[in-house]
């Protein structure tokens, strides 16, 4: 072993090998019994996971605008302005569906319904890991979801500058779908980096949902009390490991837990209604931010809805005096 490690660095090591110990006795003696920290980290999964579905409408709509910009006339980029915001009410209404069919006493789903919810579930499931953790981790990008400091500040700023220059350029032009490719990029960003910061502060809640597996609660907990905690800046090159072989290992299990049923998923099954409440308030959430940012970003105000309604009103008082 290397004598010149820190105390930090022994720390962790002991801490891995102490929390190893601690689960293979667990798993041979049986005396830990931890449903209910199982069910918390799918609780966790299932609030981002109703981020990343919204997310998912707002990239599909850019992937659309910037695949067929030159063929979007005014009136359709309204009509995908229109789609784009029901699409979320109607996650709402699966949300809430699937909440009451799950309620006790509940049947197994079967046909149709038992493929879009297991789809639903591995997407969430995989997203989750991937675009938050395994992806960002590589890139070394991780932290960054914390980071309000001037620079990050600045840059966004100027970011959005750029943009309402292009917009005010592509309006004089009437390249309409131009326009809203700049307005989806605001949305896009703002539900990103909301996402990105619930992924780090759910690192509690993962850890205490991973109890079970000692090791990955460990490597969560100390990863977020480094963050916010001691403020020790830059996590270092094995704790990222850590914490992304952390989240493989969480996302495998989840996803075989599913599919096959394993003892892991069974002693929660019975309250499996509850963790898609937890799915419902992510979409309720992020659709109330996405709308409210498009008000933001399309200058919506009271005051002139206000104004539209009494346009509307007037005209029809004309064509009534007419």
């Amino acid at each position: 072993m290397n004598l010149n490690l820190k105390q930090f660095d022994i720390f962790y090591i002991i801490g891995l090998v102490g929390t190893a110990i601690f689960m293979a006795l667990e798993f041979i003696f049986g005396f830990v019994a931890l449903n209910l920290s199982y069910l918390i980290f799918f609780w966790a999964m299932k609030l981002i996971s109703g981020f990343g579905l919204i997310l998912t409408v707002s990239n599909a709509i850019l992937w659309i605008l910037n695949r067929f910009t030159e063929k979007f006339n005014k009136k359709d980029i309204q009509v995908l302005i229109v789609i784009q915001l029901i699409i979320p009410v109607i996650f709402i209404g699966y949300a809430i569906y699937s909440i009451i069919s799950n309620l006790p006493p509940s049947t197994s789903p079967t046909g149709i319904q038992y493929w879009i919810d297991l789809i639903v579930f591995l997407y969430g499931i995989i997203s989750f890991a991937l675009t938050l953790y395994i992806i960002p981790l590589i890139k070394e990008e991780f932290q960054e979801a914390t980071d309000a400091g001037i620079f990050n500040r600045a840059k966004r700023g100027a970011k959005e500058i750029g943009r309402k220059i292009k917009k005010g350029y592509f309006s004089m032009r009437k390249k309409y779908a131009k326009v809203q490719i700049q307005d989806q990029m605001s949305l896009r960003d703002v539900l990103d980096i909301w996402r990105n910061r619930f992924a780090v502060y759910m690192l509690i809640p993962i850890a205490i949902g991973s109890l079970i597996f000692t090791p990955v609660a460990f490597v969560c907990i100390v990863f977020w009390l480094k963050i916010f905690v001691f403020d020790k800046g830059e996590p270092k090159f094995y704790e990222r490991i850590a914490l992304l072989i952390s989240m493989i290992w969480i996302a495998t299990i989840s996803c075989l837990s599913y599919i096959f049923k394993l003892v892991f998923f069974l002693s929660i099954e019975p309250l499996f209604w509850t963790i898609q409440i937890f799915y419902l308030v992510g979409i309720i959430i992020s659709t109330v931010i996405y709308i409210l940012r498009f008000i933001k970003l399309k200058g919506i105000t009271i005051k002139k809805v206000k104004e539209g309604i009494r346009e509307i009103r007037s005209g029809k008082g004309n064509k009534n005096n007419d």
